[in-house]
């Protein structure tokens, strides 16, 4: 994985070099984090990556819920509890659910309460099912108290349990340690596996709740979990130079204060989208507050919009362009251009568009990609590039490792907390009184 800032004038490289200079005091508490290897601390996910007890404790209880006829595997959660297993699912099997030679289980994301999706699994996935060896339920909830997911959780139970009969065994629950899920399920006889309680729901992807449903599907969380520890190294480097989390951060911030409040995540591989949505919560939801860390209110916050190239430059692409110079944009894309289609020379139409001709699909998109960035210049718009080497689990894990730590230090920049939420409690909390009446 590599960060590439905008090399014109749009960026000013001297600037972000010194105020990333800011950040060296943090980068050195986070290091401390590292070097405590505990969750006593916020910042406490940088350690998920390498905790080899969590890797024993999850390989193992894949180990007992993996069985030859295993079709399945219905993921319970919101927010947090789903997005960044979703995203990894989606880069690296989103295409290949179509086909019908598939052997490979099917990851089932239930993360809302819409009644045709759950009537489409109750109705029609579920009476599939002949044994309980044939799925999972892994309920995702950090508090215990989510209300779409307990909700989710029970209609799914009572549809398996009249399918298959009572099979609780197959009910795998992820939440804080002997909290009231956590014992309500023990009671019950489901496995349980525990979040720390100072990793909150849109860090946790590298603990239980992304590694144990991912490595159930067969997903290398070996590599997924190097990904993130090899990046950590340099997204936690004093010298602010070759940290390009701080970097990234200070871009972002920097931008803000110019009037750039939206900062777009432009991906240009249509499988990485869910990432995008993943990244979307992780700022929405980190640095979108009311007040800051003194107290002060603020209103502050950077606005995450996603982006599909090159779907998406023939519906905003105007409106980026030519609109309100309001955006600072991150192109995210893969460099890897093995297998990619050749436009044949035998063409039917060999007289339109006659440049495509022998050219392979990454040829094209690089060229879309190259052209979307020279407009962009030209329109003195803002970017920065992250180029993946290729959509792996390793890849995967340093990218996500990269923005989760970039956000630590937007949070520190605009001094408000980044790992709290405490307006997203008050719609859980007048959702249940709603429920009351």
């Amino acid at each position: 994985m590599k960060l590439l800032i905008d090399t014109s004038d749009h960026i000013d490289h001297v600037r972000v070099l010194s105020e990333a200079e800011t950040l060296v005091s943090y980068i050195g508490q986070l290091r401390d984090v590292v070097e405590r290897a505990t969750y006593d601390d916020p910042e406490s996910s940088i350690n998920l990556s390498s905790d080899t007890d969590l890797l024993t404790l999850v390989q193992a209880c894949v180990a007992e819920k993996t069985t030859s006829a295993l079709k399945y595997i219905f993921v319970v959660g919101i927010g947090g509890s789903n997005l960044g297993t979703k995203a990894v699912y989606d880069a690296l099997y989103a295409f290949e659910d179509v086909l019908p030679t598939n052997n490979r289980p099917k990851m089932l994301f239930v993360d809302t309460v819409d009644a045709h999706m759950l009537n489409t699994y109750v109705q029609q996935v579920i009476p599939t099912i002949t044994t309980k060896d044939e799925y999972v339920l892994v309920t995702i909830s950090k508090s215990g108290g989510t209300t779409e997911t307990l909700a989710n959780t029970e209609i799914l139970i009572d549809a398996l349990r009249r399918q298959v009969g009572a099979s609780l065994d197959r009910v795998v629950v992820i939440t804080d340690y002997d909290y009231a899920y956590w014992r309500a399920a023990l009671a019950q006889g489901m496995t349980c596996l525990a979040l720390p309680s100072m990793v909150g729901g849109r860090y946790s992807v590298l603990s239980a709740v992304g590694l144990f449903p991912l490595a159930l599907l067969g997903v290398d969380i070996k590599a997924l979990r190097q990904g993130a520890l090899d990046i950590r190294s340099y997204c936690l480097n004093i010298e602010v130079a070759h940290n390009p989390a701080a970097q990234s951060a200070v871009v972002l911030v920097h931008a803000r204060a110019q009037g750039k409040t939206i900062n777009d995540t432009f991906v240009f591989n249509s499988e990485l989208e869910s990432l995008g949505k993943w990244y979307r919560q992780l700022m929405g939801e980190s640095v979108g507050k009311e007040t800051t860390t003194d107290g002060r209110v603020v209103h502050i916050g950077i606005t995450p919009t996603i982006s599909v190239g090159s779907t998406d430059l023939h519906s905003v692409g105007q409106l980026y362009l030519g609109g309100p110079r309001d955006k600072i944009t991150t192109f995210i894309y893969s460099t890897d251009s093995a297998d990619a289609p050749t436009v044949p020379t035998d063409r039917v139409f060999p007289t339109i568009v006659e440049m495509i001709q022998g050219k392979t699909t990454a040829d094209i998109m690089q060229a879309i990609l190259g052209g979307v960035q020279a407009a962009y210049r030209n329109h003195e718009l803002p970017f920065m590039e992250v180029q993946l080497a290729s959509i792996t689990p390793y890849e995967l894990g340093a990218f996500m490792q990269f923005k989760m730590i970039e956000m630590m230090y937007v949070g520190k920049l605009l001094q408000v907390n980044a790992f709290d939420q405490p307006n997203v409690e008050s719609y859980k909390i007048e959702t249940k009184r709603l429920l009351e009446l």
